[in-house]
């Protein structure tokens, strides 16, 4: 008996149309393929449901979930109402249904739409369905841009979740109304602000009074709101000086309405793309504002008199990015300053809990990043001395190696370019017999052609990567040399900390007075 796993998929725009076609809904599409295994007393695996999700997403958890109990065989089956609640991305459908699928010994059913992959004329039809389910989500979200975007130039609000001191008018969901218990809280912080003090006096009032971050508001007042920027700190409860930041450049507080800050790279890729501010929509006056224009005024004269400026504020640590705290996670900020004749530049690294303000973390003591460098700088030659002896270096059997590996790419991409050239010319056949149409022939090609066209592409690298391997094993005294000349570092500098250095992760100083320094290397 076989076992089979129910897929169930429904959109954001699809349950907007449950209410004409109740046939689309999570309810019935669980029903209906019930009763299709119950019909055929086929034995129900588990049912996976995702419910909101486009799709054309990738990241849907119960379908990734689905897929790993398919590679580990749990499952025979997988049943959808049809092809589109499965995937409606060519890539997908391509990638699992004719391929992973197929390799995983795994048929793939859609009820409505006779999908069956046992079925002959499913292959010749496949792509066409694919394409014509992928061509409806781009279209879909053509237009929702353009109806967001002629909301944002009427002065709508559009976004989820109201920025802290509003709330979303429970009258007219695209306008939004002064919060009267979180206002006083942002005029407190401008104030604050105006008057002098900095990020971290305003943070420090804010959490010794006990006022919660807006995060947290949002999360106590029962929103769904999650700041995935945020640290830990935020979630419980605590401000930080970057929270101050944002708020203290926020236009929204002076009535005025500013959105389109970003955008989705494409219908397909939901990362955003920042957009310039010059093309930032602006609406003045949309709401009431909290502030007035004087204190927004004064606010930001001093906000971008901070704003960092000429070649030595810019110049990037070689250890930046790379440095948490060992006893929360946080990152280590680094602080830079001077002798007194400005002629001489240090640094030190302070947890972000301190640095923030927030002050949650015991590793509140700074390290001198001096101190720091050399540490690792002699760690690193250490390891070089013990374990990159140039004379116990087979340079031959490192490049020996790496040719085989390339080799063996190359002879896959070949066969994958073949297996590609074979599928279009039997889809060329296909049409001369009138198997398939001119029309659906031409979509068939045009996607075999750019897979062909990628895989050429590939073919090309390698190849070009191949040469020069053969280039180094033909110079191995040069090779010598050069692994020679870097067995000692007397420097750390970016470059070196790329490659060597994943992470590290500074630690509570002992009762010795030594740091605790954990460093995480790549090799």
């Amino acid at each position: 008996m076989p076992k089979v796993a129910i897929y169930c998929r429904l959109s954001i725009e699809d349950r907007d149309k449950t209410s004409g076609d109740n046939s689309a809904s999570i309810q019935n599409q669980k029903s209906m393929l019930r009763d299709y295994c119950h019909e055929r007393d086929w034995e129900i695996y588990d049912i996976y449901i995702d419910d909101g999700y486009s799709g054309i997403d990738r990241s849907r958890p119960e379908f990734n979930r689905m897929l790993r109990d398919c590679e580990i065989r749990n499952v025979d089956i997988v049943l959808c109402k049809d092809q589109s609640r499965f995937s409606r991305d060519t890539v997908v459908i391509e990638q699992f249904i004719n391929d992973k699928f197929l390799e995983w010994g795994i048929r793939f059913i859609g009820v409505a739409d006779n999908a069956d992959t046992d079925s002959e004329s499913y292959s010749t039809m496949r792509l066409f369905t694919s394409a014509y389910n992928e061509m409806y989500v781009k279209d879909i979200s053509a237009k929702i841009r353009r109806t967001l975007a002629y909301k944002r130039e009427q002065g709508q609000f559009i976004g989820s979740f109201a920025p802290y001191g509003y709330l979303i008018d429970p009258n007219d969901k695209h306008r939004l109304i002064v919060d009267e218990k979180t206002a006083p809280v942002v005029r407190l912080i401008f104030d604050m602000y105006i008057s002098g003090e900095g990020y971290r006096k305003i943070v420090r009032k804010l959490n010794s009074e006990g006022i919660v971050s807006p995060s947290e508001y949002k999360r106590r007042n029962g929103s769904k709101y999650v700041n995935f920027n945020a640290d830990s700190s935020s979630s419980k409860g605590l401000w930080t000086q970057s929270t101050i930041a944002r708020m203290l450049a926020n236009e929204v507080y002076t009535g005025t309405l500013v959105q389109g800050k970003s955008h989705h790279i494409s219908y397909k890729n939901k990362k955003r793309k920042k957009v310039e501010q010059a093309d930032w929509v602006r609406i003045p006056d949309a709401h009431e504002a909290i502030i007035d224009m004087e204190t927004w005024r004064r606010s930001q004269e001093r906000f971008n008199s901070h704003t960092r400026v000429g070649k030595r504020s810019y110049e990037l640590s070689p250890l930046s990015g790379k440095v948490r705290c060992a006893c929360c996670g946080r990152p280590m900020k680094r602080s830079v300053y001077y002798n007194k004749a400005k002629t001489i530049r240090y640094y030190g690294l302070q947890c972000a809990a301190y640095k923030s303000g927030a002050m949650n973390c015991s590793n509140t003591k700074t390290i001198s990043g001096m101190v720091l460098e050399k540490h690792i700088l002699d760690e690193l030659n250490t390891i070089i001395e013990q374990y990159c002896r140039s004379d116990e270096i087979s340079i031959a059997d490192i490049h020996s190696e790496h040719m085989k590996e390339l080799q063996r790419r190359f002879f896959a991409l070949e066969e994958k370019c073949k297996t590609a050239r074979d599928r279009l010319l039997r889809m060329y056949k296909d049409k001369l017999d009138g198997i398939v149409s001119d029309e659906d022939y031409s979509i068939f090609r045009q996607s075999l052609s750019d897979e062909e066209n990628n895989v050429s592409e590939q073919l090309a690298k390698v190849a070009s990567q191949i040469e020069d391997c053969r280039k180094r094993c033909d110079n191995i005294e040069e090779q010598k040399a050069l692994i020679e000349k870097y067995t000692h570092f007397d420097k750390l500098d970016r470059s070196v900390a790329d490659e060597f250095i994943d992470f590290v992760e500074i630690g509570m100083t002992g009762e010795n007075g030594e740091r605790e320094i954990h460093i995480h290397w790549k090799i």
